[in-house]
């Protein structure tokens, strides 16, 4: 436990500085960075990182495509609208191209899971530049909070299982305290970002969702037989083991915000 502690610590103290003093360009970065890794722990998963002519494409365009907000929300429209199909087709035909040397179930579904992943990092992007930097910390808190108290939670008060077949070590009491304290910190958000708490109830749905997220990034990697997605944070895994709840949490939060700020909403606008 010291452990994950002190690596969560020294990781916030590297981030916090970046999204504070660098701006939407050195916050996109770090967005890109975070999702370019993401997406390489994916192939490795998949066993699909030794297959170069996808994983290196795959890695740049997850990389590129969160970006692209900063550089033109309206390019970053088109892309997802075109993009997305253009680059499902060009999978379909690798795998039947590359039958015999690539399982086309483990094809499809790195495809499927790096369309998801990418979508989160670029709903993050996206939502720094439309927005401001403090929907950044809304997500971050309501994910991260969640989190980490069901985690405490879960230590301390924890009996009941709460899906032992997918994740042995999380009980109904964590997933309580985490819903609780996730939208604690929405809430805060919001009162401090607008003075508008009420409106911070929407980390309640938000918080539930995160840990669905947690939870089905845990059956895929019992689907493939790994432990973690990577080792580069000790305590916690890989940077998709970390930011794992964050993803679910960042997309819907963004279709939220975007459907009231097109239909003339001051809040968020």
């Amino acid at each position: 436990m010291v452990t994950r502690i002190i690596t969560a610590v020294v990781a916030l103290a590297l981030l916090i500085p970046l999204l504070i003093f660098g701006g939407e360009w050195a916050a996109g970065a770090v967005f890109a960075l975070i999702c370019g890794f993401s997406v390489y722990e994916m192939l490795g998963c998949c066993d699909l990182l030794k297959k170069y002519a996808l994983s290196l494409p795959s890695i740049l365009i997850s990389v590129l495509i969160t970006l692209l907000p900063l550089i033109s929300f309206d390019a970053a429209q088109v892309a997802v609208i075109l993009g997305v199909p253009v680059i499902l087709v060009c999978f379909m035909i690798a795998a039947v191209v590359c039958h015999k040397s690539v399982d086309s179930e483990r094809l499809m579904m790195f495809f499927a899971l790096a369309v998801y992943i990418s979508a989160g990092f670029t709903a993050l992007s996206a939502m720094r530049s439309q927005f401001g930097l403090w929907v950044v910390w809304f997500v971050l808190a309501v994910a991260w909070a969640t989190d980490t108290f069901a985690y405490f939670s879960g230590m301390l008060l924890g009996k009941k299982k709460l899906c032992p077949n997918i994740s042995p070590k999380k009980t109904v009491a964590g997933a309580v305290g985490g819903t609780i304290f996730g939208t604690i910190a929405g809430v805060l958000v919001f009162a401090i970002a607008h003075g508008a708490p009420l409106w911070g109830l929407v980390a309640l749905p938000l918080s539930i969702i995160s840990q669905f997220g947690d939870l089905a990034a845990s059956v895929i990697k019992r689907r493939f037989g790994v432990k973690d997605y990577g080792k580069i944070f000790p305590g916690h895994g890989g940077v998709l083991d970390r930011f794992d709840s964050i993803i679910p949490v960042s997309i819907i939060t963004a279709a939220i915000f975007f459907i009231i700020k097109y239909c003339g909403g001051t809040i968020i606008g």
